[in-house]
């Protein structure tokens, strides 16, 4: 800014001493705008190179590119200066069409020689990073961007020797304008994701403060930072556009225009959207959500742990309600865009189909989901049997239910096979669980005293109800055995296996104290017919009756 700071200083000490004429005094007044814009475009390419802080160099290149590109900067500025100062002079002191033409042709040429010795060195600067010379280059695009440079420097350059020489300067100014303009964008975008992430991040005040006091997660906080971003530069690219734009009479205007007419709303069909609607939409679906949230920790906190429901039934509730909401939420915020119930029913019948074929499953677990959470056949804390496993009941959602298995990994069952397969729930209706040993004891064996010891293993055991009673079974007699078949009932059906292990390991001591032997029929294997020759004599083994 100093340049331009002195300029217009110099300058209105001039006009306050009189010195200036009229004309004078409009080429004073360009002066002034050509040395901010100079300066500016100095500043600009400093900024960008960071000769002195490579550290801090934003764009992707090293510091001899840096030392090389810096200089044409400086010539750019001066060019852009001088050549625009001497066509203002020219038009005000009424030069001849000669000597304008001239000045022209001189202006464009040194346009295009500025931009040629810009290319020359980018092309030797990638040249020499080029590892491979042999190997084709990686950035094609930078490639293809010089080609098409190169071909506009030709045809203008042609057009200055030809006579065209507006044609010419228009081109050659044009091409400055539009890496100006490119480069001015690149800083501001980099500056607005910095500025718009440092902002709208969960590290700082300002997330937490959402954080703690509106409840929006941390990486919510992230993702609007990230979407403004976005936003923000779309709209600086769309201004860029207008600004390269403007030597052609286009200008920053017309995309404020653009803006004016998408502010004004977009009609599609009978609906239009503006971004006012879209912005008021979006309000109300999270003034929505929030109630909802509200009234479902209300729901969740004070109200269902009053009530006589289990948390099986506590969790269906919960979940009804919390669906039911956020489709009320949607609703009203489609209301607010100006989508009402009759226009929602049209589109939900033209994806109807679209529903049937392409999400048929997901929406057969849908409905699954709510019948389970109506019925509920399966609830939260169920021990239930699905094929060859069987585990806990922790998570019941709107698609699919969450059972943890013994090795604590949980398994995710689609609702629909709840709904539509076979499934024993062992803890549905609080069932008791049973308790049935089976083993056998030699026929001599004292069978009264045998079903005595059951009896009182079984009394000993305090989770073995009493009611129903224990039962002692005599099931076959086989191969001088007597096969043993006991009964006995425990409160739940988790508590059945630790229980049986116990008694295993009670009886199992004392019957062996007893000298009682448990066990399957013992087996016998005999061996009929001539063993074969052995030993190097040929002899015989004698022929035997039986081999045990």
């Amino acid at each position: 800014m100093l340049p331009g700071f002195a300029a217009l200083a110099f300058v209105q000490s001039l006009r306050w001493s009189a010195l200036l004429s009229p004309a004078f005094d409009q080429i004073a007044a360009r002066f002034v705008g050509l040395s901010f814009f100079a300066a500016f475009l100095s500043a600009l390419g400093g900024a960008l190179l960071l000769r002195a802080q490579p550290s801090w160099r934003l764009l992707p290149i090293g510091d001899s590119a840096a030392q090389t590109l810096r200089p044409f900067t400086w010539a750019a500025a001066g060019l852009v200066f001088f050549g625009q100062l001497l066509i203002t002079a020219n038009a005000l002191v009424g030069a001849s069409a000669a000597a304008s033409t001239a000045a022209n042709a001189l202006i464009a040429l040194l346009h295009l020689a500025l931009i040629a010795g810009v290319l020359v060195a980018l092309g030797r600067l990638r040249a020499a990073a080029q590892p491979d010379p042999e190997k084709p280059a990686r950035n094609s695009l930078l490639a293809i961007v010089a080609l098409v440079v190169w071909l506009a420097v030709l045809v203008a350059f042609v057009a200055t020797l030809t006579g065209y020489v507006n044609f010419a300067l228009k081109t050659a100014q044009w091409m400055v304008w539009g890496a100006i303009v490119g480069a001015t964008l690149y800083l501001m975008m980099t500056f607005t994701d910095d500025a718009c992430r440092a902002a709208l991040s969960s590290s700082n005040r300002i997330g937490r403060g959402a954080n703690s006091g509106f409840g929006v997660g941390n990486r919510t906080v992230d993702q609007i930072g990230v979407l403004l971003s976005a936003v923000l530069r779309l709209m600086l690219i769309m201004l860029a556009f207008g600004a390269v734009m403007a030597p052609f009479g286009a200008g920053v205007t017309s995309v404020f225009e653009l803006f004016g007419t998408l502010a004004g709303g977009i009609t599609v069909g009978e609906i239009t959207i503006s971004p006012g609607a879209v912005l008021r939409s979006i309000a109300v679906l999270f003034v929505a959500l929030a109630i909802m949230r509200g009234l479902q920790h209300w729901l969740v906190n004070s109200y269902l742990p009053t009530t006589a429901m289990d948390a099986g039934a506590q969790n269906s509730v919960t979940m009804v309600a919390r669906y039911a909401g956020i489709i009320a939420a949607v609703l009203w915020a489609l209301a607010a865009l100006g989508i009402g119930m009759e226009k929602l029913a049209v589109v939900l019948g033209a994806l109807s189909v679209g529903i049937g074929f392409g999400l048929q499953a997901i929406t057969q677990n849908f409905v699954s989901g709510l019948i389970l959470l109506a019925e509920r056949p399966v609830k939260i804390g169920d021990w239930v049997r699905i094929g060859n496993q069987e585990g806990d009941v922790k998570r019941i959602n709107v698609r699919s239910t969450e059972i943890q298995v013994a090795d604590r990994s949980t398994l995710i069952v689609p609702n629909s096979e709840l709904i539509t397969k076979t499934i024993q729930n062992m803890t549905l209706a609080a069932p008791i669980g049973r308790i049935q040993l089976q083993f056998s004891v030699p026929i001599e064996s004292d069978l009264d005293a045998v079903r005595t010891m059951l009896f009182t293993a079984f009394a000993d055991q305090s989770e073995v109800l009493d009611d129903p009673e224990v039962k002692v079974f005599i099931d076959s007699v086989d191969g001088g055995r007597a096969k043993l078949n006991c009964f006995a009932y425990v409160a739940s059906p988790r508590d059945a296996y630790p229980v049986r292990s116990a008694l295993l390991f009670t009886l199992l001591r004392q019957f062996r104290e007893a000298g009682i032997d448990l066990g399957a029929t013992t087996t016998r294997m005999e061996l009929i017919g001539t063993p074969p020759a052995v030993g190097a004599a040929g002899i015989m083994a004698g022929p035997t009756d039986a081999a045990r």
